[in-house]
């Protein structure tokens, strides 16, 4: 069975989400928040193993044999996640629990919706950039850079931005 795009991982995480309403926002933002920080640090994992830093036995969320695999499923996880719970945990911190006003949420909801929409885009390009041949990231990470790891960065600071607006 193909893989599924970014886009279809976007919808399927927001259909999901419609499936199993949140209660509350911010818990969700900072759960999902702190997985993608942990996603970086397994790309810098990788990088260091890849380019001799470091040895097989340091890797997390993949083995050195599985490592392509992890990577090359990274985008679509990403993209699956911001559709779960970026937008309509920014919705859910309204109210009681969360305390955050409805103008705030509303005065960043566009220009966070329009980034997300971005990212998700670019999030495509390198996973099929990647998809073809994961010696795209590899020659990346041999000099201390990678593709995915500034867009996954990206992704973090839409949800730090979402959780601006807890008071």
């Amino acid at each position: 069975m193909p893989k599924s795009t970014c886009y279809e991982a976007f919808n399927n995480g927001s259909k999901h989400r419609a499936q199993f309403p949140l209660p509350h926002g911010a818990y969700k933002l900072i759960e999902t928040r702190d997985r993608l920080k942990s996603c970086k640090a397994e790309i810098d994992r990788i990088r260091n193993y890849v380019s001799g830093k470091a040895d097989r036995w340091s890797l997390f969320h993949c083995t050195y044999y599985d490592k392509h695999i992890w990577l090359k499923d990274l985008p679509e996880w990403v993209s699956f996640s911001l559709g779960r719970d970026l937008l309509p945990g920014l919705l859910a911190c309204e109210g009681d629990a969360d305390g955050a006003d409805l103008i705030t949420i509303q005065s960043i909801h566009p220009a966070l919706e329009s980034s997300l929409h971005k990212l998700i885009d670019d999030f495509e390009s390198k996973r099929q950039q990647i998809k073809k041949l994961i010696e795209a990231e590899y020659s990346v990470m041999r000099t201390g850079g990678s593709l995915l790891e500034p867009l996954v960065d990206d992704a973090i600071g839409l949800f730090d931005k979402a959780l601006s607006v807890l008071p």
